[in-house]
């Protein structure tokens, strides 16, 4: 099958999509926030316009190469520029979208939905509003958990300073648990006066960097963006390290995987860590349960109707 995958792939998932896709499908992928800007110098008041122009030639001419597709994947299209985009559309027999972000952040009118002949959403209340298909996001690296305790009790990464007052009151109450080996690192400016355990950086962290923490500690925090139901990849990156998770996304509860012993609920305002829930073993989710969150089950269900 001739698959056009096309998204901003800022985190990296895409691109570990495209990889799995490869092994038996003819993929062109483009990835918009790596294409190359040679216009960085221009004067600022035509410097868009000239990024747009060769970026639009660059999507072009990788379309043009590939000739017709039997189907578009488009990963947060709202995120694409809409000549690319529909550059991308015209070139395929089929067109699917994949929202892994919330209305919220990049809404869509359903005019752009209808240009889609399905469209899937990792957000079950975008879905539920827009009558879209319900899908998770997935597990994108298989990892083979070694039994050993890990370096850090729990870790989080997340990008923004609107979500520190609630790490904040998740750090107070690992202190009051005399628990201070937790690695916190939120990506913004440093906030005068913030929890001495939480560490801001400047520079993204590649994929890669994510995963090695995540399976050197004990337990991921995830900590929900504004307005979003939807479950994050920190939750499939704890399920593939065999990890527990600490969350404030209360629709886990409604999800296969979902095991209080794995997973505990907190209120974000007020959290509450019971200290049985940091002592007590991780329980195995069911093969069967498992599989149909891996890249394998994840591209079976986009992919059924082809």
């Amino acid at each position: 099958m001739k698959i056009l995958l096309m998204c901003k792939d800022i985190g990296g998932y895409a691109r570990k999509l495209a990889d799995h896709l490869r092994k038996d499908n003819d993929v062109c992928f483009i990835d918009t926030s790596a294409m190359a800007n040679t216009f960085d110098r221009a004067p600022k008041i035509i410097r868009r316009a000239l990024k747009r122009w060769t970026q639009l030639r660059q999507v072009k001419r990788a379309i043009g190469a590939g000739g017709r597709f039997d189907v578009a994947l488009i990963i947060n299209p709202a995120q694409i520029d809409p000549k690319q985009l529909a550059t991308g559309l015209r070139a395929s027999a089929r067109k699917i979208a994949y929202l892994y972000d919330s209305f919220s952040r990049w809404p869509m009118s359903r005019e752009e939905l209808a240009s889609y002949d399905e469209v899937f959403s990792f957000d079950p209340e975008n879905a539920k509003s827009h009558g879209l298909k319900k899908l998770h996001n997935f597990i994108y690296d298989d990892y083979v958990a070694d039994g050993a305790p890990g370096d850090y009790s729990a870790f989080v990464v997340m990008a923004g300073k609107d979500r520190v007052p609630a790490l904040e009151g998740l750090a107070n109450e690992f202190d009051q648990l005399g628990i201070t080996d937790y690695r916190f690192l939120v990506q913004c400016k440093p906030i005068p006066g913030a929890h001495p355990g939480i560490t801001f950086f400047e520079q993204r962290m590649s994929l890669e960097s994510v995963g090695e923490l995540v399976k050197r500690s004990r337990i991921i925090l995830d900590i929900s963006k504004p307005g979003q139901t939807g479950l994050s990849f920190r939750f499939f990156e704890a399920m593939a390290s065999r990890k527990k998770v600490i969350t404030t996304n209360k629709s886990v509860v409604d999800y296969d995987f979902y095991n209080p012993a794995n997973i505990l609920v907190i209120d974000e305002n007020s959290p509450v860590i019971p200290e049985h829930f940091i002592t007590a073993p991780y329980v195995d989710i069911p093969a069967p349960i498992y599989e149909k969150y891996t890249l394998q089950g994840w591209v079976k269900t986009v992919f059924s109707q082809q």
